[in-house]
């Protein structure tokens, strides 16, 4: 996905979160945290997260550390020992 293109969905994400919110902010008058079925009003909010975590970049993975690789016997690495 392309810089520019990330960046548009993600501003489009954005905006459509914030008008969501906004048009839940004008229902005043219902008491939809109280309600049994005013938990329906709040699952379009979910697919808006889901977007946001695809649009986040992943971590490298951490390059596992290699074992020792063991000299065989009597091998010379050109050090003197004295």
């Amino acid at each position: 996905m392309t810089r520019g293109i990330k960046r548009a969905a993600w501003i489009l994400n954005t905006c459509g979160f914030v008008f969501y919110l906004a048009w839940l902010a004008t229902m005043g008058d219902r008491q939809i945290l109280r309600e049994q079925d005013g938990i329906v009003y709040f699952l379009p909010v979910i697919p808006f997260f889901f977007v946001y975590m695809l649009m986040i970049d992943p971590k490298p993975a951490k390059p596992e550390p290699s074992a020792p690789v063991a000299k065989p016997a009597g091998h010379d690495d050109g050090h003197d020992p004295a």
